[in-house]
């Protein structure tokens, strides 16, 4: 094994940081597919590095995420085991995202080696990589975006063996036949699963999270607040918004009320979905 310093430093005045890179990269001294059996060519992040990020987040290197999304989000991020298949544009734009995002762990796949056309789209990859494993010669660039962040490389058969280890699995550049087993296993395995592509100008993506996923935030918005004029005493109860202010609301939508003078009761309510007449008029839903 063999060790290289990376002598670049990390300037500490940022606000928020840039992701740190890590001191000495770990490499096999076989650098092709067909001298490296175990699969693995490179990797980061100690086991020490792995329960830190479980359990501590560093607040000033990921601030602005946790402004965002929130610490109870980040740390189930930050226990995520992600495999992502495919090592050419697609793949490796998701693997560099997510690395930055602050998973605990990323094994990019590839059997494939690099060819020329992998030039216009993998801006990790140069001419002198052609006829090189893709995910190889990828995961030497990977490792240095987040010291965080355990990277691995893969370039054998899956199995489901090996499947099992991981939170996420991400397809990129796979059959339908590889789509339909990878996908009947990862749900029947309780496995999230994201599928996605591109071709051309178009793209696509699927993602199956299993029975039991709930989303609680379908817009990942503020909740909006209105100021209102009126409620009528009918069975529907009728709501008017103060001049004419647009309340943007939607049907389906839940709400609740305060500092109401008369309707006291319906003060601190239960959420109660509207219905909407009007950008002006809502209803408020039966009591």
């Amino acid at each position: 094994m063999s060790s290289a310093e990376d002598s670049r430093t990390t300037d500490q005045s940022l606000s928020p940081p840039a992701k740190k890179f890590k001191a000495a990269i770990t490499i096999s001294p076989k650098s092709n597919c067909e001298n490296n059996s175990s699969g693995e060519m490179a990797h980061n992040g100690s086991s020490n590095q792995e329960n830190s990020s479980t359990n501590n987040i560093d607040e000033s290197l990921y601030s602005r995420q946790l402004y965002v999304l929130g610490h109870e989000a980040m740390r189930r991020i930050a226990t995520a085991e992600v495999l992502i298949c495919g090592a050419k544009g697609l793949g490796i734009e998701i693997a560099k995202n997510i690395i930055l995002g602050g998973v605990k762990s990323v094994t990019l796949h590839d059997v494939g080696d690099c060819e020329i056309k992998d030039l216009s789209s993998q801006y990790y990859l140069t001419k002198t990589d052609i006829g090189k494993n893709r995910a190889q010669v990828s995961v030497q660039h990977l490792v240095e975006l987040n010291s965080y962040v355990s990277v691995h490389a893969h370039n054998e058969a899956l199995s489901e063996d090996f499947l099992r280890k991981f939170k996420v699995i991400v397809l990129t550049d796979s059959s339908l036949e590889e789509q339909c087993n990878i996908g009947e296993f990862a749900h029947s395995n309780g496995i999230a699963l994201i599928i996605a592509d591109t071709k051309s100008l178009f793209g696509q993506v699927f993602c199956d999270f299993g029975e039991n996923f709930t989303v609680h935030d379908v817009k990942g918005e503020q909740p909006l607040s209105t100021m209102i004029a009126s409620i009528s005493k009918d069975e529907k109860g009728v709501v008017t918004c103060l001049e004419e202010t647009r309340h943007g609301f939607e049907d389906g939508d839940y709400v609740t009320f305060s500092e109401v003078q008369g309707m006291v009761e319906l003060n601190g309510c239960e959420p109660r979905k509207v219905q909407v007449f009007g950008p002006y008029i809502w209803s408020r839903g039966h009591f």
